[in-house]
């Protein structure tokens, strides 16, 4: 006789009792915009054709799309690679931002230039769609345009390849088509009505007309998902949506939005969103950009008639001493000159010296170009002259901190003038061999005047120290961005002044040293309220932090497993983010 195995009808039973649980489980979620595919064991997984849809809003602010919170465009998010603060390139009049999303390389090396397409290098660096055709010859591509010269001077290599100028509805109901046929590989389709909108009426949600241009797009963009989705292939394809803008618009901002950055231009402000059901959300925010410094600081201003400036008599503490080191730091906001930049020339402000002419004696912080220096003057057999050397460019509207350090070698007698900025490093001067820097001249905070001088600067300093010793590049880096001085400064002890010089009103600035030494302020002065960034991340580095325009023909390439030959010398990059199948296994 057989034996009963219990235990297997225990087992049955089991399931049967949680087979309903089961069901409403698997059964439970929301509905995504395009549902993920069928799910299978990896070990006898079929590998899905990989396809792309394309879509680029022409003039659509990132801004402005984030703050719509539209329909189909929010709800990729939720499986999406994306950015509202995405950077374009800065001429937004012309083809160059097309010429960057299509080639993904700037124009320096494209050398499309506003709207002059004659004199371009696409042959060296061509549409990707070329490198596409080279790889995979039998992926279909289609491009619909809006814009005649997209489509007729820039785009090639495409199967289709139709401009249906100023008509966004029409160029979708030829993409809708596309999306019909079988072997769709890449569609691509670009709208414009937003841009003709922006420039006509303005680039914000605040204009009616521009918000109902973005929505329109939205809803396009929902026929054109949808459309993906009925696809009778469609469980059988793995598809990345790629949605973006092509440009901003000029917009003003309130002032407490501008950090004087690239991410605070209207104009090169888009969004990018890399969108496919396998992926986790994964938003790219705005990079730390600097600290807030708010006071209300004293305007050095003016000209030699009527300059703002402040002095301290009898100040031999503060010279370069030959047996000693020395450090000056201060933070300073350069505001735009009699030329309406940046730009000053040899300009004084903070100086122990009586004037910046060659070999007289003493030193000072002077603002030249678009960044400052320390320009020592010394007076010793053969070296009559002045030592210049560099810091870097303060020329953005934001608070920076510039020091000075010389450092003393006592048993050699050698002497080295650093420089640094926001606590960076920038550049050394040798001072060996200058013999005694001490000057008569007052300290003064200012303008310098002198036989040749120039006007007067316009700016602010603020948190003015000088310490009898060299600070290490380490006391530098740590103190820089702070906008107080702390008694743990490991140099408090050797202060030979400290000015806050945020005094807020009266004619002098108090020296918080123990030694209580105070400026006096001449000119016709005032004290003006600031809230501004200080020690700003550099330019360079925020743009490689965002998403730019210049890497969705990378990201597009790396979806279709197009390999990537350096050969190319593409300047964009790959994005990536983690898949739900991460979490699910």
């Amino acid at each position: 006789m057989q034996k009963y195995n219990w235990k297997q009808k225990g087992r049955w039973l089991l399931l049967l009792a949680l087979a309903p649980v089961m069901w409403l489980a698997c059964n439970k979620g929301f509905e995504r915009v395009l549902p993920p595919g069928e799910n299978s064991d990896t070990t006898s997984a079929v590998s899905k054709r990989p396809k792309v849809l394309m879509v680029v809003l022409d003039g659509a602010r990132g801004q402005s799309v984030r703050d719509l919170n539209s329909i189909n465009i929010s709800a990729l998010t939720e499986h999406a690679i994306y950015s509202w603060n995405a950077i374009s390139d800065a001429d937004i009049n012309g083809y160059t931002t097309w010429a960057d999303i299509l080639t993904g390389v700037t124009k320096d090396k494209h050398s499309v230039y506003g709207t002059d397409l004659t004199n371009t290098n696409l042959n060296n660096f061509p549409v990707f769609f070329k490198y596409i055709k080279q790889r995979q010859p039998s992926t279909r591509i289609a491009a619909y345009t809006t814009v005649g010269e997209i489509g007729s001077k820039l785009i090639t290599d495409a199967d289709d390849n139709r401009a249906f100028i100023n008509d966004d509805d029409a160029a979708t109901e030829a993409a809708l088509g596309e999306l019909k046929n079988d072997s769709a590989g890449i569609v691509m389709i670009q709208y414009s009505d937003m841009n003709t909108k922006g420039k006509q009426f303005g680039f914000d949600l605040s204009v009616p007309q521009y918000r109902a241009a973005l929505e329109k797009a939205d809803d396009n963009l929902g026929a054109l998902l949808s459309a993906v989705r009925q696809r009778k292939t469609y469980k059988q394809e793995k598809w990345l949506v790629v949605v973006m803008s092509s440009h901003g618009g000029p917009f003003a901002i309130a002032p407490e939005e501008d950090d004087h950055t690239i991410l605070s231009n209207p104009n090169v402000n888009n969004f990018i969103l890399f969108y496919t059901e396998d992926y986790l959300p994964s938003f790219i925010d705005k990079p730390y950009t600097g600290n807030r410094y708010a006071g209300k600081g004293l305007h050095l201003s003016g000209d030699a008639a009527n300059a703002v400036y402040a002095t301290i008599d009898n100040s031999r503490n503060y010279d370069i001493d030959e047996k000693s080191g020395l450090t000056i730091e201060l933070k300073i906001k350069v505001m735009p000159g009699v030329n309406g930049d940046y730009t000053y020339s040899n300009t004084a402000i903070l100086s122990k010296r009586a004037s910046l002419d060659a070999g007289e004696i003493g030193w000072a912080i002077v603002l030249n170009q678009k960044g400052w220096q320390v320009n020592v003057g010394r007076n010793a057999p053969g070296k009559t002259d002045n030592v210049v050397v560099n810091g870097a460019d303060i020329s953005d509207g934001n608070w920076h901190d510039v020091a000075a350090v010389i450092v003393t070698d006592s048993a050699s007698g050698a002497r080295t003038l650093k420089t640094y900025t926001d606590g960076k490093p920038n550049n050394s001067g040798d001072l060996t061999g200058s013999g005694n820097l001490n000057s008569t001249a007052p300290l003064r905070l200012g303008y310098l005047p002198y036989a040749g001088s120039y006007p007067a600067p316009d700016a602010y300093v603020t948190e003015v120290k000088i310490f009898l010793e060299d600070a290490t590049d380490q006391n530098i880096a740590d103190y820089a961005c702070q906008t107080s001085m702390p008694t743990s400064h490991p140099l408090y002890t050797k202060l030979l002044g400290y000015w806050p010089a945020r005094d807020g009103q009266g004619a002098s600035l108090k020296d918080q040293s123990t030694l209580l030494t105070d400026f006096t302020v001449h000119g016709s002065f005032s004290w003006i309220n600031f809230d501004n960034l200080i020690c700003p991340a550099s330019p360079n580095n925020i743009a490689q932090t965002m998403p730019q325009s210049i890497d969705v023909s990378r990201q597009v390439m790396d979806w279709m497993q197009v390999a990537i030959d350096p050969a190319w010398n593409l300047d964009g990059k790959v994005w990536t983010t983690r898949y739900v199948s991460m979490i699910n296994n």
